[in-house]
């Protein structure tokens, strides 16, 4: 029998990573989702990667990141060091950043901030205190420099910024995404529900195809209304770099615990974001600090791990792809996780937890060596998913869609299959085909899910333990 990874891996496409061979060698190490973000680049580069990426392999889920509402430096002239203790001044002027004056792409920066308020830069390595305000001018102190460079992100903690999701910018590349019909919109610096249902009203109104909304956690105030965020979402990506800034450092780590275990408990996939493998964008070989966030990721219950600038501008983003599925499988050899409670009070919802709940225990005492979930719409894969047993969840669907999502959830392996309508003969075709891709042996006993009945999406109430060698017999 196949071994197959349990936790997901999310990779950034830019610069370093593509081109048609190394996509297409990321795709074959194992890439389950690929990143475009948005906040680089333009439509049309993005549109070529988006149609490679399509053409090599159409199983690989992909995800469009839209920028939000992130402040970020304009245009400098190469990369400048801030020294500590000198002045700086910002500027919403559409300038070419230099020296002690460096352009900031918000029109209304200098009406946002006030005197006191602390500017972090390029995920919080640089901080600027804000002295003074002149017109379109903030004038700083730096109070811990560095380097930086142009479209580096910014921070105002302090600051009750006016600007929400979407932005204009956000409208038109949302209006993209949906011309290019992705599978996933990581939505960047989602503070309520009111934002994400704004985004699903643009979403509708361009394309009647499904698009899974992830709402990025980088910002303190979504964390007073998560449960109301995780509900109406499709799932929450945990951004630590921005939310280390908006929170601090020290309550990041107990953040990521929690949101993961909510993440189990309403069945929505959770990706833990920022710097996983991050000195890999110049060295060949992760820190051992690097390798320990990676393992405690996954021991967390995480449903996919991502890599942002490692793939997308770093040296060797194959090499990192593979590093990363290395620690994680070694770290899965030793997983043994907790299943949630259950938190909603929903018949329907409750219904499908217990049926998953059940599959699992079933297939505990049975020493069944895989869950099959037949499903119109990963709602079965996801409800056995939670529950984090450490085997294989096949998700059999007749749905391309269906098949790249589900790509996303911890532990599923899906398989596209036409449902037949005599239900013990497709029964009879999806073990048979698993037993010739050697995914299961004729010794093995396996756990089935499905709808009550097949084709009724969205229902999990039937499960059943079933003889591989008994099924494959019988015709």
């Amino acid at each position: 029998m196949i071994i197959l990874r349990l936790t997901k891996i999310v990779c950034t496409i830019g610069p370093a990573s593509s081109s048609t061979d190394v996509l297409k060698k990321m795709i074959d190490s194992g890439m389950d989702v690929a990143r475009l973000n948005f906040s680089h680049g333009d439509h049309k580069s993005h549109e070529q990667i988006f149609e490679s990426i399509r053409n090599i392999c159409n199983d690989v889920a992909i995800g469009i990141d839209i920028s939000g509402p992130k402040i970020r430096l304009g245009n400098l002239e190469g990369k400048i060091l801030l020294k500590r203790k000198t002045s700086v001044t910002l500027t919403s002027r559409n300038v070419v950043g230099k020296d002690d004056l460096i352009p900031v792409n918000l029109p209304s920066f200098s009406k946002e901030v006030t005197p006191g308020n602390s500017i972090f830069i390029n995920d919080g390595l640089v901080k600027l205190d804000v002295k003074e305000i002149k017109g379109n001018e903030v004038i700083c102190t730096v109070m811990d420099g560095g380097e930086i460079s142009s479209r580096k992100g910014i921070n105002i903690p302090d600051a009750n910024l006016s600007i929400r999701v979407p932005t204009p910018k956000d409208i038109k590349d949302l209006k993209k995404a949906c011309e290019l019909e992705t599978d996933f919109l990581f939505i960047s610096f989602v503070r309520s529900v009111n934002d994400l249902e704004k985004v699903k009203e643009i979403v509708e109104s361009n394309t009647n195809k499904n698009i899974n909304l992830i709402a990025k956690i980088e910002h303190k105030d979504p964390l007073d209304n998560i449960q109301e965020i995780i509900e109406y979402s499709d799932g929450l990506m945990v951004a630590r770099g921005d939310l280390a800034i908006e929170v601090g450092l020290a309550k990041v780590p107990v953040l990521q615990k929690k949101l993961i275990k909510l993440g189990m408990t309403y069945a929505k996939p959770i990706i833990v974001a920022t710097q996983m493998l991050e000195s890999m964008t110049k060295e060949p070989l992760p820190t051992r600090a690097e390798a320990s966030d990676v393992a405690h990721a996954v021991f967390d219950g995480a449903d996919a791990l991502m890599l942002s600038a490692e793939t997308a501008t770093g040296l060797h983003p194959l090499h990192v792809l593979k590093t990363m599925q290395e620690i994680i499988c070694e770290t899965e050899r030793n997983l043994s996780l907790d299943m949630p409670m259950l938190l909603t009070a929903d018949s329907e919802a409750n219904i499908g937890k217990e049926i998953g709940i059940s599959a699992v225990q079933l297939a505990e005492r049975m020493s069944a060596k895989a869950i099959i979930a037949l499903t119109q719409t990963g709602y079965s894969a996801s409800m056995v998913s939670r529950n984090r047993k450490n085997l294989p969840i096949f998700a059999v669907t007749p749905d391309h869609f269906t098949k790249r999502v589900t790509r996303l959830f911890w532990g599923v392996k899906p398989f596209l299959h036409e449902f037949e309508q005599d239900y013990e003969m497709l029964v009879y075709n999806v073990i048979r085909k698993m037993h010739e891709q050697k995914y299961l042996e004729k010794t093995d006993n396996v756990v089935l899910v499905a709808g009550s009945m097949v084709g009724i999406s969205g229902k999990t109430h039937t499960i059943q333990l079933l003889d591989v060698n008994e099924i494959i017999s019988d015709k």
